[in-house]
């Protein structure tokens, strides 16, 4: 059985290990507009780059390249243009960042 703080010790090490991959993606990639979320649901809106204005297709392309890699993303929001990230928390450090180079090479192969 699982205590209650060896979960919030998951879900502090699943954020941190997400935070630290959105905020390096969103310094190379200005169409990320903010980065959201806590524990291990985390999420990142996509916008055109230097406007608030949301950017849905780019998202739906980074989407698409991600379920071809075999990486399950979420997009949701009213214009469709927010990932969303929810791991489940069995899931192992060497999974995690794996995941999210294909998040990566997805944001690359569709800029």
């Amino acid at each position: 059985m699982i205590t209650r703080p060896a979960i919030h010790l998951i879900f502090s090490k699943i954020e941190a290990t997400i935070r630290r991959r959105l905020e390096a993606l969103a310094a190379d990639h200005p169409t990320i507009g903010d980065i959201r979320g806590r524990g291990a649901m985390m999420a990142i809106e996509l916008v055109k780059p230097g406007t608030l204005e949301p950017d849905a297709a780019r998202a739906g392309a980074v989407a698409a390249y991600c379920h071809r890699n075999g990486v399950v993303v979420l997009t949701c929001g009213t214009w469709g243009n927010v990932f969303r990230f929810l791991p489940p928390l069995s899931i192992s450090d060497e999974l995690l960042e794996e995941a999210f180079d294909v998040v990566t090479e997805a944001f690359a192969a569709t800029a």
